[in-house]
Formats: C-alpha cells, structure tokens, sequence
C-alpha cells in the first residue's frame, strides 16, 4: 500500500529534526527519544479521547503492531532506501 506523499512529507520533517538532534549527541539516545515520544503522543491521545481501561490492552497491540509494520516496511525499503547507497 502506497504512503500518501504528504504523509512521508510529515515523517520527512521528523527524521530531519532527528538528524540535527543526533549532529550533537547520541544517536542511538535520539533514537531512543523518538520512540519514547511516539509513545507518550499516542497515549496522550488515547487518553484524552476517553480511552477506557478496556480498550487499554488493544490500542497497545494497535500501537505495537503498527511500529512492527513500519520498521518491517522500512528494513525491506517498501518506502524507498533508508541509506543511500554508497559509491
């Protein structure tokens, strides 16, 4: 399934900021950063949505599964190269 381009234009400026992040620091503890905000914004969300504590346990594996997709399409470069080749 194709990405809407303004979409990949939204995760473009977060790897962006990532960068710049990382030119200072850790990269592997930016890493770790974006994670732990991509986790903290969605149960945000889900709570100010009125998440109940039933739906707790599946918007977890929503959220779960939906980075295992991601990091899975992104290995085998479903969206395009995630390094540029060198050479």
């Amino acid at each position: 399934m194709p990405y809407p381009p303004e979409f990949l234009q939204l995760v473009d400026k977060f790897i962006h900021l990532a960068n710049e992040l990382a030119e200072h620091g850790n990269d592997g503890e930016v890493s770790a950063a974006i994670l732990f905000a991509a986790a903290r914004y969605n149960a945000f969300n889900f709570l100010s949505r009125n998440g109940s504590e039933e739906d707790r346990d599946s918007a977890v594996e929503f959220y779960v599964s939906e980075y295992r997709k991601a990091v899975v399409s992104n290995l085998e470069g479903v969206v395009g190269p995630v390094v540029k080749q060198q050479g």
